[in-house]
């Protein structure tokens, strides 16, 4: 539901959250540009679904990967955090550039 998308993403403070399936692999983000759009189109947003409002896929980084891979694809989309997946797909976690600068990898 969009309620409990927006909900997520206040108490997380990241200005987004996932959209996961019941394996937990990621079918989407749900992002405060997302809301913004939404808001400026005059959707409906108490009968809207999370599915029609996300944005599908999402960018995302494999858990394997460095933390100076991350901060790259965050600078060449011009976005602040990444979903993390394992092999499968399935939510491994976030990471926000602001974790990044806090532990000095930017």
């Amino acid at each position: 539901l969009w309620s409990q998308a927006l909900l997520e993403m206040t108490r997380k403070g990241l200005g987004m959250t996932a959209v996961v399936n019941d394996k937990q692999q990621v079918l989407g983000i749900y992002t405060d540009g997302d809301l913004r759009r939404s808001l400026d189109k005059g959707v409906d947003l108490h009968g809207a679904r999370i599915e029609d409002l996300m944005t599908p896929g999402g960018k995302r980084i494999a858990a394997d990967h460095l933390a100076a891979e991350a901060v790259q694809m965050m600078e060449q989309h011009k976005i602040l955090a990444l979903l993390v997946t394992d092999d499968d797909g399935a939510l491994q976690g976030v990471v926000h550039m602001n974790d990044l600068l806090r532990a000095g990898v930017v």
